[in-house]
């Protein structure tokens, strides 16, 4: 049985086509300057040989390898001025270019026929914005998902899961996440920096407060109204807003976990009772 050989992995092939390569470029090195067309030459083998280098086919192979070989003698005639070899280079070079220019205005018409299909990142782009337009409102016949477990599901019931964005819970049912849920967790998550930053700046305001309380004392004595009062019940109450907030985010997350459990029995419950009729009516 004779042993089969892949062209691109032999070293004789290689080396012959190399060689061939070579060989065409440089006689395009010495194509005379009398007719533009000659100038390109070289990027047109280069290519062809870029298209035609991972050729199988032995047939077609020998095709190109005796079209690269009788393109070599072309270009050494036209290299010596031999001014019918030129024009058949230059005759050829024409036909291709303007093969190219047909093929392109045909791949325009049909273009503006049909339009090019999306790509697979294109389609999750486009959909993407779509369910974003979608869920950019509240639905009105919406329930509040504190309302599940739903006693009834049509298919297979979703498990919800609990999510903290940052200490906000939210329930996550599907993916893509609607655009109104992501605004009300931006905006409780900038309410709630908005606390922290001026709880840090009543901090900063206490210090210099309370020094301006003891220049007081030093000056003119104890004066019932001091400055750092003010400022100290500013930022008791901001550290209470933060709290309160914290402690509804803690409720809210233990209700939410509430409706996650209550989902997670149902749906073992129906998936039993659908393993049973699926066993029965076997």
């Amino acid at each position: 049985m004779h042993k089969s050989v892949v062209p691109r992995l032999s070293g004789v092939h290689r080396f012959a086509c190399l060689a061939l390569y070579r060989a065409l470029l440089r006689q395009c090195a010495k194509l005379p300057n009398t007719a533009p067309e000659l100038s390109t030459c070289k990027p047109l083998i280069q290519q062809k040989f870029h298209k035609y280098k991972k050729l199988q086919s032995p047939s077609q192979i020998v095709d190109s390898l005796k079209a690269g070989y009788e393109a070599v003698d072309l270009l050494h005639s036209a290299s010596k001025g031999n001014q019918y070899d030129i024009n058949c280079i230059t005759q050829l070079i024409s036909n291709v270019q303007l093969a190219k220019r047909r093929e392109s205005a045909l791949q325009r018409e049909l273009s503006k026929k049909k339009p090019k299909p999306l790509s697979r990142k294109q389609q999750r782009t486009s959909e993407s914005r779509r369910v974003q337009e979608q869920t950019a409102r509240r639905h009105p016949d919406a329930t509040p998902i504190l309302s599940r477990p739903r006693p009834v599901v049509s298919g297979r019931r979703r498990v919800p899961v609990l999510v903290s964005a940052r200490g906000v819970p939210f329930l996550r049912i599907k993916k893509p996440q609607p655009k109104n849920l992501s605004g009300v967790i931006r905006s409780k998550l900038g309410i709630r920096w908005k606390r922290i930053e001026r709880r840090t700046r009543l901090d900063l305001e206490l210090l210099f407060a309370r020094d301006e309380d003891a220049w007081d004392a030093l000056t003119t004595g104890s004066e019932p109204e001091t400055w750092a009062k003010e400022i100290k019940d500013a930022l008791d109450v901001v550290n209470q807003q933060i709290q309160d907030a914290d402690k509804k985010n803690m409720k809210l997350a233990e209700a939410m976990w509430n409706v996650v459990l209550a989902e997670r029995k149902l749906a073992a419950e129906e998936e039993k009772r659908q393993s049973t009729e699926t066993l029965i009516d076997t």
